[in-house]
């Protein structure tokens, strides 16, 4: 591989109902958790937006499952445990501006499909 990514450890724990994958409130801008952002499951936390719909199976046309985001992990920013400084050349875990990939999966027709937006 060209282009090979440092490995991270995750480590998975079930979200209690009523909680979610990571703090948030609105006293707390939303920049605090960038980097912090990484989940399985639940509904992905659109960055452009709450009205933004979930894609379709290219091959069936219904609706496909949320399976996964990735944050920017390495995002320059104290409250981030994993931050790199933005001016250095080690910082590999930066899609875009602080972006974040999607996963969905269909079922169905075992289709996986990512996107990405960025702040």
């Amino acid at each position: 591989m060209e282009h090979e990514l440092p490995e991270f450890r995750v480590i998975l724990e079930r979200v209690p109902d009523g909680e979610e994958a990571y703090p948030t409130d609105d006293d707390t801008p939303h920049y605090e958790y960038q980097g912090r952002r990484t989940k399985l499951g639940g509904r992905p936390d659109w960055m452009q937006g709450d009205e933004e719909d979930c894609p379709t199976c290219p091959h069936c046309e219904k609706d496909v499952t949320f399976v996964a985001q990735i944050d920017s992990i390495e995002h320059d920013w104290r409250s981030n445990p994993h931050r790199v400084d933005c001016l250095s050349k080690e910082q590999k875990w930066m899609f875009g501006d602080v972006g974040m990939i999607y996963v969905f999966f269909c079922f169905d027709c075992l289709e996986s499909i990512a996107v990405f937006e960025c702040g």
